[in-house]
């Protein structure tokens, strides 16, 4: 963190619901959990954090609201009979698109929900320039000066570990392009961040299975960051110094709080035929709006052990529509339905018995029991004594039943406001950086290479030929192996490089990522281009075999660092690899 650091912000941009908060240095050194966020409000909805609904201006690039100010105003708009809406561009829980995608380009399009594009990164920076700037207003509101530079704000930026190098890459990019300098920008890993708050609670902070809750030095658990989109999941071990060291790769997939919604949204299809529920959502976004957000409000209070039916309004706009096209009525309709024993209507409530209503979150919670089973098979895994779960989705009563009675061996840790322990942890992140020592690498990184060709073990296609040596082209030369533990800002062992030719007055190094342990060559399935480092040799008066080139990377959270020295003349050139090409 800068010297001249007065307060650390962070902006947690979720797949669904997204937020700030902050810290002033002086109140982080006498408390660290002292963390101040922001309440949102929608309609009856008071939450912490806010939709992730960007709302654009038909010119494609001026800002109009964001979060639940943008969903009411786009239902308005939609509302009228001008089609107005339809010029504007409305993006929601469109975060999703940067998930998996090993080969992501800077210059990638999105489609807004009328199938309009924009580029990807002018929405992502919309975003993060707004939540800037809404920081910056509360925060200077509390300053007796009533003003704060620039250069003393420490920028945390949230990002799923599961993520690949170039998702993140684009997300320091998008932030830069909003306004927030490069040097004063940290990217934080969510579940990282999750784990280094949760060790500043207290006791009496955490929801547990029993006994006292501890991360003292030694201890292993698992991190299960459960978000609207993802689930992401880590196994920190605590050292003896308190600093953090991850045992297994990050590991994850998009099973998260959303797919319940969807369920949702599938059980009412089931109920009034999709034509329907189409016709509806288009042409009624402010009932769907307000039926989504009910459904918000009614899924927090679903729990295993309440057998109460649950009643839901259903707006009139849908049961018209349905009367309309089918001339049927609507409660006589779903009693011809699979629904019939389970589902009543009267007036415009929908009574939906409580088996049907949890059935609404078996896809979700059984994938991610799925996945918890599978990695404690894993010998490092089986060390895991706690489960910490954390993120908005964990604050379900289903999800957390379904990961206690899965695991009753294992201690299942709940910190109060779990959807908001990401967020508060980025900000003790940002005031202290070096709470992580050691990551696992998610995958294999090397530089392309040239060797002497062997007829025993080589692919005879690879051949070439330079000068008066035969060299083998396209060799995968390993620098971190996937599921090593790399040690954060410490350089890899040198390796050496030469000019293939003798009037070569460079050396190109091509560097590849791979989801293989150990590939051959850099064409192999599963290997991925990520960047390039031209060295220039100065000494071009010795001969070829004595132009050594060191290189070395250096593994420092979301950037790689490939540094080459010269042997000869000592020339150090450094570079950071870019993930966007």
């Amino acid at each position: 963190m800068a010297s001249k650091t007065m307060l650390v912000a962070a902006i947690d941009f979720g797949t669904t619901y997204s937020g700030w908060a902050f810290s002033f240095k002086h109140e982080y050194d006498t408390d660290p959990t002292k963390i101040a966020a922001r309440q949102w409000h929608g309609g009856q909805m008071v939450s912490l954090k806010a939709p992730t609904t960007v709302l654009i201006k038909p010119d494609a690039r001026t800002f109009d609201s964001f979060g639940y100010e943008a969903e009411t105003k786009y239902s308005e708009l939609a509302s009228e009979d001008n089609n107005e809406h339809k010029r504007w561009y409305y993006f929601r829980r469109f975060k999703m698109m940067l998930h998996g995608k090993m080969g992501l380009r800077r210059n990638i399009d999105i489609e807004d929900e009328t199938k309009k594009s924009l580029p990807a990164k002018t929405v992502f920076s919309l975003v993060i320039r707004y939540l800037k700037e809404d920081m910056m207003k509360h925060s200077t509101d509390r300053l007796s000066s009533g003003h704060i530079r620039e250069d003393e704000i420490t920028w945390v930026l949230t990002v799923p570990a599961i993520w690949t190098d170039a998702a993140k890459q684009f997300m320091r990019e998008a932030a830069v392009q909003a306004g927030i300098k490069n040097e004063t920008l940290k990217i934080a890993l969510e579940p990282e961040t999750a784990s280094i708050f949760c060790r500043l609670l207290p006791v009496e902070k955490m929801i547990e299975g029993g006994g006292m809750t501890s991360f003292k030095p030694g201890s292993v658990y698992m991190v299960l960051d459960a978000g609207g989109g993802t689930i992401d999941i880590t196994v920190h071990e605590v050292l003896s110094d308190g600093k953090l060291k991850e045992l297994h790769k990050a590991s994850g997939g998009a099973w998260g709080g959303t797919q319940v919604d969807e369920a949702y949204r599938q059980f009412l299809i089931s109920l009034v035929g999709h034509p329907v529920f189409r016709r509806f959502q288009v042409e009624n976004k402010e009932d769907y709006l307000d039926m989504f957000r009910e459904f918000e409000i009614k899924k927090r209070e679903i729990a295993p052990d309440k057998d109460a039916k649950v009643t839901i309004r259903l707006p009139s706009s849908l049961k018209e529509i349905f009367e309309d096209k089918s001339g049927e009525d609507l409660r006589k309709a779903i009693m011809q339905t699979k629904y019939a024993s389970e589902v009543s209507m009267t007036g415009d409530k929908l009574r939906i018995n409580a088996p049907v209503m949890k059935s609404l979150f078996d896809n979700a919670t059984r994938s991610t029991v799925s996945h918890v089973k599978k990695l404690m098979k894993d010998t490092i895994v089986s060390r895991v004594s706690s489960i910490l779960m954390v993120g908005g989705f964990c604050e379900s009563k289903m999800f957390q039943h379904a990961i206690r009675s899965s695991f009753p061996n294992v201690k299942v840790i709940i910190p109060h406001e779990a959807g908001l322990v990401v967020l508060k942890g980025a900000v003790v992140f940002g005031h202290n950086p070096s709470s992580v020592s050691h990551r696992v690498s998610k995958y294999t990184y090397g530089i392309a290479n040239a060797v002497p060709f062997d007829n025993e073990k080589h692919d005879i296609r690879k051949r070439i030929q330079c000068d008066e040596t035969t060299l083998c082209d396209d060799i995968f030369d390993k620098y971190v192996e996937k599921g090593q533990s790399v040690a954060l800002n410490v350089p890899t062992t040198e390796k050496t490089y030469l000019p293939t030719t003798e009037s070569q007055s460079s050396i190109r190094l091509t560097m590849y990522a791979s989801t293989h342990k150990s590939p051959m060559y850099v064409t192999d399935d599963g290997c991925v281009k990520l960047g390039q480092v031209i060295i220039t040799i100065i000494d071009k008066s010795v001969p070829r075999d004595e132009r050594r080139v060191l290189v070395s990377m250096t593994f420092g959270g979301t950037e790689i660092e490939v540094t080459a020295r010269e042997q000869n003349t000592g020339k150090v050139t450094k570079a950071i690899v870019d993930f966007l090409g």
